[in-house]
């Protein structure tokens, strides 16, 4: 059995707590958060009697093998590194951290202890996604030639530390994260020669002025945070093989067209998964061998995307199995959007 600790007890970490009750190799044992209040309810909730405010008492824990880090961004780094330190394997929600640099102190960490390091990047196990990458690996798109990752809201405000730049990192980080990772996953995350970034901050205000907007996801934090994230942030990713990735993101803006999508073009077909495709995600066009254009909707199924990552990671621990979000990855993709931001400051394309 592996005995599993959560380290924060907020709005996203019922569905990680749900996954590993679910496995039949997972025992989890203990909970920690800051918020003592959000702790008890939790605590009670699914029944785990060791319940801390300060999660050096999980990281003391021997018994203890492994722990998920589901707390705010800018925590991330010091638990992570703390972690591994006192010999956990560790899983951490996206995105991984701040800056690419604290992603790269992670990863040398984990070189260091001989611990895993695994994020959450879970649009990578959904049905859609792990199609795409084995359809890429089997050559079938030929040469990449472009791709888009979009995730765009007219009014997101979750509240708390999430509208607080200093904190966030930005919505790149918060959202598009699982878009670019998804597209640089299947394009077999590809060299980078070149990052252009714009951002801005109009309509800023535009979510506490609007009228009638439903209530989306809002985090446990309570504190009332002046909205420093960016409202618009687009970038411009070149490739060394050639091809490209537009990346395209607002927190707040009047766009026609909201939610979130990847599309892929490549010399023999393209793809693009949208969650607002009737019947299915999914929608490819290929060339056929008589060179016909020909719109294909493939039926992938559905696949509980958190509790795929979980097991995954499980695997991995218990059974040494390859893990299939690799630190370098991370570094990878918080390098890019580091430099979408930079170019965004300085007015210049950032060369890798």
């Amino acid at each position: 059995m592996l005995k599993v600790g959560i380290i924060g007890a907020g709005t996203v970490s019922a569905r990680h707590i749900e996954a590993y009750i679910a496995h039949k190799d997972c025992e989890l044992v203990a909970i920690s958060d800051v918020n003592e209040e959000q702790l008890r309810k939790r605590a009670t909730e699914y029944k785990i009697e060791r319940a801390y405010t300060d999660y050096h008492e999980i990281l003391s824990d021997k018994e203890i093998d492994a722990v998920a880090i589901v707390t705010p961004t800018f925590t991330h780094k010091a638990i992570i590194i703390d972690a591994l330190k006192a010999g956990k394997h560790v899983i951490c929600e996206k995105p991984p951290t701040r800056t690419a640099q604290e992603a790269i102190e992670c990863m040398e960490a984990a070189e260091k202890y001989g611990k895993i390091l695994m994020y959450t990047f879970v649009r990578r196990f959904s049905a859609e996604v792990q199609y795409l990458k084995k359809y890429a690996e089997a050559g079938k798109f030929g040469q990449f030639a472009y791709a888009e990752a979009a995730r765009t809201s007219r009014t997101f405000s979750p509240g708390g530390w999430m509208l607080d730049k200093e904190k966030v990192g930005g919505v790149l980080l918060d959202g598009n994260i699982h878009e670019i990772d998804s597209v640089l996953y299947i394009m077999g995350y590809p060299k980078v020669k070149s990052v252009t970034g714009f951002a801005s901050s109009v309509n800023s205000d535009l979510p506490d002025r609007i009228q009638g907007i439903a209530g989306g996801y809002k985090t446990t934090d309570k504190t009332a945070t002046k909205r420093t994230i960016d409202s618009i942030t687009n970038g411009y990713v070149v490739f060394e093989n050639g091809a490209s990735l537009y990346i395209k993101t607002s927190s707040a803006s009047v766009a026609v067209d909201v939610g979130d999508h990847i599309e892929i073009v490549g010399e023999k077909a393209g793809a693009k998964i949208d969650r607002k495709l009737p019947d299915t995600n999914l929608r490819m066009l290929e060339v056929t061998d008589d060179n016909y254009f020909q719109e294909v909707y493939p039926k992938v199924g559905k696949i509980n995307g958190v509790q795929a990552e979980v097991n995954h990671f499980v695997d991995c621990c218990i059974n040494g199995t390859e893990c299939m979000c690799k630190p370098e990855e991370a570094v990878m993709v918080m390098q890019i959007i580091d430099a979408i931001y930079e170019s965004a400051e300085t007015g210049k394309t950032i060369y890798f």
